[in-house]
């Protein structure tokens, strides 16, 4: 295998961490329609490292902060499992595909979602080539529940 194949190969979301990104449901702090498009980004765990809640919450100053340079609108909502026992702060932002993959890997995030009119494709940061459009729209992915007072998503 040569250097390239190599690093290609090294770009890819191992097959069981993917799996959980698929299976991924939303818990919106506004009104659907601001989430039908655009990127959603989570704020959390770069990496896909479990972080403490005081590291989150400095990485999400920081990348929040970066965000605002952006002068897009950007709404939060919680990216998790079904349950929402692991849920990760995210930011939905109305932006192109180029610019998400930009800052999906400033934010050190191994994946994002982007959402073209409700349809839903999860890629990878660092090769977009790695995608999957998901079997359910966005809608059919809001899960508004009374959140768990554990959340798994931090140590």
């Amino acid at each position: 295998m040569n250097d390239i194949d190599k690093n290609i190969k090294n770009d890819f979301i191992p097959t069981s961490l993917w799996h959980l990104y698929k299976d991924v449901y939303f818990y919106p702090f506004s009104p659907i329609a601001h989430y039908m498009n655009g990127a959603i980004i989570s704020l959390w765990n770069s990496h896909a490292d479990i972080l403490s809640k005081k590291e989150n919450k400095l990485t999400q100053k920081k990348n929040i902060t970066s965000l605002s340079r952006l002068n897009v609108p950007i709404h939060y909502l919680f990216g998790g499992n079904y349950d929402m026992s692991y849920r990760e702060l995210s930011i939905s932002v109305d932006i192109s595909l180029h610019l998400a993959q930009k800052i999906s890997i400033r934010f050190n995030q191994r994946a994002f979602y982007f959402l073209d009119n409700n349809r839903i494709t999860l890629y990878n940061s660092d090769n977009l080539e790695q995608n999957c459009v998901l079997d359910t729209l966005f809608t059919s992915r809001i899960n508004r529940m009374t959140l768990p007072i554990k959340n798994t998503a931090q140590i």
